[in-house]
């Protein structure tokens, strides 16, 4: 951990708890495209460009759902889906996603518990709903039946699945599939995220910091709030929990700022002199 920062720093904000308020119990009807951070956070945004900082959007959503007003945030470049994702001057360098036969077995398995799921890839996401049901509790997703009906100029590329605990248990069956081919994470609530083996936000954050050319992690931050955000503040030097942050996100971080809706990530930028 570092007390400030006098030369060129990089750092990783997650989204969703961190940059925007976000309630993981309470996303029926949610439009998580008309997002837009706070004017201290997009101010602060602006005092790091002039500082010479270069500041990453590290988010479990996909490319898709960065919204205009993140984007208007203007950062150097966006790790995308948990890490699977790394997009830099708006071209994707690096995508991760499922084996088709993957997808296709899990989503063999959810059709058959008759569950609702979300399959997360870079131009849409679709919700897998039981049969009979045609429309989703998300807003901006597509409803599909089978894995067919998630294929995009003839491909399978999802990078990220989204599925309630209660329900994920159902298709496990106890057979090792999903510690066998998914890293399973904790987001909050009863949310859970599933992503390729192996992929995390911190594989994510060592791909932005090689993309820059940057050895080490030195004069790194990284902002979070749950458990998908622990590979990322694993990965940098200084890691900051919001103050609305999980336990286990509060217990890794070198400083714990204030909550989301009192602007937490700008009060650490200004503790650590980055703004």
């Amino acid at each position: 951990m570092i007390d400030a920062c006098p030369e060129s720093a990089v750092l990783f904000f997650d989204v969703d708890g961190t940059l925007t308020s976000f309630d993981p119990d309470n996303m029926t009807d949610k439009d998580f495209g008309a997002v837009h951070p706070s004017k201290a956070v997009v101010d602060a945004f602006g005092r790091l460009r002039n500082a010479g900082h270069q500041a990453f959007i590290c988010t479990g959503r996909p490319l898709w759902l960065i919204a205009d007003g993140l984007r208007a945030l203007e950062p150097a470049g966006v790790v995308a889906m948990a890490g699977a994702t790394l997009e830099v001057e708006g071209r994707v360098v690096h995508e991760d996603c499922f084996d088709e036969d993957v997808i296709e077995e899990l989503v063999r398995r959810m059709a058959a518990a008759g569950i609702e799921a979300f399959f997360e890839t870079n131009v849409a996401t679709f919700a897998l709903e039981p049969a009979g049901v045609e429309q989703s509790s998300l807003i901006g997703t597509s409803v599909v039946h089978s894995a067919e009906g998630m294929r995009v100029d003839g491909r399978l590329r999802v990078g990220k699945v989204c599925i309630v605990a209660s329900d994920l248990a159902r298709v496990a069956n106890d057979d090792g599939f999903i510690d066998r081919e998914f890293e399973l994470c904790n987001t909050g609530g009863s949310n859970r995220e599933l992503s390729p083996k192996g992929i995390d936000k911190g594989v994510g954050v060592a791909r932005a910091l090689e993309y820059l050319g940057r050895t080490g992690n030195a004069r790194t931050f990284g902002f979070g709030d749950s458990g998908n955000d622990l590979g990322m503040l694993a990965a940098v030097e200084t890691a900051v929990a919001m103050g609305n942050a999980m336990p286990e996100v509060k217990a890794v971080a070198d400083y714990v700022t204030d909550d989301v809706a009192h602007d937490g990530t700008v009060t650490a930028m200004r503790h650590f002199g980055l703004i």
